[in-house]
């Protein structure tokens, strides 16, 4: 019988345009590697956390609410014209690439990015309320791939892009979620 399991490894950010190379263990019933998702949080001035981010291919990722740096970056890189809201160009927060030892070899490439339009075309947004990430953000489900897991172990390269933006040292985490699927040997017991 098989089941799916899921593998995370943190990968903790502090320095702008850093390249962070990791490995990720499979476990030796691990049969195939069926999906990758990404996620993370900002881990804020003082390491206390910060509002959830979500990343995947498609790019999803939300507006930190405690950097202020970052927003400052942010208004410079899509400035508004005399207060007409135009569709404002997404944020590249990191890129990760996923290497196997065996043929596959790069077998995924994704990127984390901040979505600047939440709140287009929502008009329930008031000066008392903002559409936030927790209210208009879509379920997020994991990029789907088959590749073999004849190798026991994953080669990852995460490169922080958010730095070339800000010329700032932001501090967040991201989480690799590495979706396998396992052979389950434990026999069989019949009941009596």
């Amino acid at each position: 019988m098989r089941k799916e399991q899921v593998i995370i490894t943190p990968l903790r950010i502090t320095k702008g345009l850093q390249n962070k190379h990791f490995q990720v263990k499979l476990p030796k019933t691990a049969k195939k590697i069926i999906g990758i998702e990404l996620g993370g949080f900002w881990m804020g001035a003082r390491g206390d956390g910060g509002v959830i981010f979500i990343g995947s291919p498609g790019g999803a990722a939300v507006y930190p609410a405690d950097s202020f740096k970052l927003e400052a970056a942010m208004f410079a890189a899509s400035r508004d014209l005399k207060g007409v809201q135009f569709f404002r160009r997404n944020i590249l927060i990191g890129e990760l690439k996923l290497q196997s030892c065996e043929e596959a070899n790069i077998f995924y490439a994704g990127h984390l990015q901040m979505d600047n339009n939440l709140s287009q075309g929502d008009f329930t947004q008031t000066p008392f309320w903002t559409p936030q990430p927790f209210t208009h953000e879509i379920k997020s489900f994991e990029e789907h791939i088959i590749v073999d897991a004849d190798s026991t172990v994953i080669s990852g390269l995460y490169r922080d892009r958010i730095g070339e933006i800000t010329k700032a040292n932001i501090d967040y985490l991201v989480n690799l979620y590495v979706w396998i699927e396992v052979e389950n040997n434990e026999p069989k017991t019949e009941a009596k």
